[in-house]
């Protein structure tokens, strides 16, 4: 995700997908996956996401709902951390099956670390497989990923090193086991935390179940039972679908024409004037050393924000 594994989460609070990029999106999975009707049912994780991440360290306490990750948490949600490419991800996700996400954020105020910590469940594990393989490629494009971490006993999983403006590092590893998607990352005021995030990633590898989905209903292991005229959704069924789809279609035409103007402010994209002072909100020219864009990236600390091209400090 843009903006490194903890980086760019310290935006999800104030950010929200456009109402068009979902519609999008549902249009996109739901046009690719015309199968019988029960390929639509939505699978319910067990054991729940809530009961396979470990338990937080005795000296960690949890940071308040204001954290990046406070309990379970929709694609939508999650997909802002890509900021300018939200929709992007957020297309990517529902394309790969997402079902469920659930996270924290912990604090240790003594040793001034912070522990991110959260999975998401996909309908089957190639699902979770592309996820990774996306997420990766996004944290390395990030102008904060500074190099790849190593561990060992955990597969398939990246890992990385990020150094923000802040001076903060960060030390986080990416793993699916099964259906799910983990992340598990530690931030520090020093550089002191890489062992931290390899023995905590590779004790939540060993502790989560292997998968949250059983295997014969992953949608890759069900396609090859599934057949058009099946049982429960017959061959004339697909005309409906696709009569719906072609519905939803003009519903999209009309938001996008209502939302053309504000589309680059709610996508999480900031448009800087070209001497750099100003930023538009789809309304108004802001000046941008006195207000920061609600949609832009923050740093992890909360002390700079990004204007698609340098870190800048938040007015105090």
């Amino acid at each position: 995700m843009a903006g490194g594994v903890l980086a760019g989460l310290a935006n999800l609070r104030s950010q929200v997908t456009p109402p068009v990029s979902r519609l999008v999106c549902a249009l996109l999975v739901a046009a690719g996956a015309l199968q019988p009707m029960t390929a639509f049912a939505i699978p319910i994780p067990s054991p729940s996401l809530s009961e396979i991440l470990l338990p937080p360290p005795s000296d960690y306490a949890e940071s308040g709902a204001n954290a990046p990750f406070h309990g379970s948490f929709t694609s939508s949600v999650y997909a802002t951390a890509w900021g300018t490419k939200a929709a992007e991800a957020h297309t990517a996700l529902e394309a790969d099956g997402f079902v469920e996400g659930y996270g924290f954020t912990w604090i240790n105020q003594l040793d001034k670390r912070a522990l991110i910590e959260f999975v998401v469940a996909f309908a089957g594990g190639q699902g979770a497989r592309n996820w990774l393989t996306f997420a990766e490629a996004g944290d390395k494009a990030d102008p904060t990923y500074q190099h790849a971490d190593t561990a060992s006993g955990i597969d398939p999983y990246y890992g990385e090193h990020n150094a923000y403006p802040s001076h903060d590092v960060s030390d986080a590893f990416a793993f699916v086991k099964g259906n799910d998607f983990f992340v598990i990352g530690f931030e520090s005021t020093q550089d002191d935390v890489l062992n931290l995030a390899q023995t905590r990633a590779k004790n939540q590898y060993n502790a989560a179940p292997d998968s949250t989905i059983p295997r014969d209903q992953w949608p890759e292991n069900a396609k090859a039972t599934a057949s058009p005229g099946s049982a429960g959704f017959p061959a004339g069924g697909y005309v409906f679908v696709a009569a719906l789809l072609i519905g939803l279609l003009a519903v999209v035409v009309v938001f996008a024409r209502q939302s053309r103007q504000r589309g680059a402010t709610m996508s999480g994209d900031v448009q800087m004037s070209p001497d750099g002072a100003s930023w538009w909100d789809g309304q108004k020219w802001h000046d941008a050393q006195q207000e920061v864009p609600f949609m832009a990236r923050r740093s992890p600390d909360g002390a700079f924000w990004w204007d698609g091209q340098k870190w800048r400090p938040v007015p105090q």
